[in-house]
């Protein structure tokens, strides 16, 4: 989806974060209140990733409110499709973080230059060169971001990265 065709507005997003990276940069930034919904519109956040299982778990009940579904993920490519029953009923909207939320931590260090084009692998950059090798890790995670620093890493990775047109990423949730 664009960010001309989705407006979250009313909704009462499902957040799917890929991994512990995405799920610890979206509760953090829920709980400083800096996402484009309220945390008390969340209907939950989960580390569901498979339509399927999205399904069985969260949309087989009778909302009091229109619920989205909120993807937060690397991948340009996964595919995730609702079965008609709840295609309708449930828009879903993807922010893509291609290619690992780890490019944040890059940013935030002054790095983009020493790792943008050298084809390692954001975690692993993270790791070799920046020392932090547990970038994966929620308790590492609490520990180094906080939302001020997750907003700017996040508007700068917009800002350096070449997003294809009409994709989201992170930067496009946050207030």
């Amino acid at each position: 989806m664009s960010r001309d065709t989705f407006d979250l507005a009313g909704y009462h997003p499902l957040i799917s974060c890929e991994g512990t990276v995405e799920q610890v940069a979206v509760e953090i930034l829920l709980a400083a209140d800096a996402l484009v919904f309220p945390e008390a519109d969340v209907v939950d956040v989960t580390r569901l990733r498979r339509a399927a299982d999205i399904q069985v778990e969260y949309l087989n009940y009778d909302y009091d409110w229109p619920v989205c579904i909120v993807r937060v993920l690397d991948s340009r490519k996964e595919r995730f499709k609702l079965n008609n029953l709840y295609a309708e009923r449930f828009p879903v909207v993807s922010y893509v973080t291609h290619p690992e939320m780890e490019v944040l931590a890059i940013i935030r260090e002054d790095a983009w230059g020493r790792w943008h084009g050298s084809h390692v692998k954001p975690s692993d950059f993270c790791k070799r060169e920046l020392g932090m090798r547990e970038i994966k890790r929620a308790d590492f995670l609490r520990g180094y971001w906080d939302a001020d620093a997750l907003t700017a890493a996040a508007r700068e990775y917009r800002r350096l990265s070449k997003i294809p047109k009409g994709e989201l990423c992170l930067a496009d949730l946050i207030r």
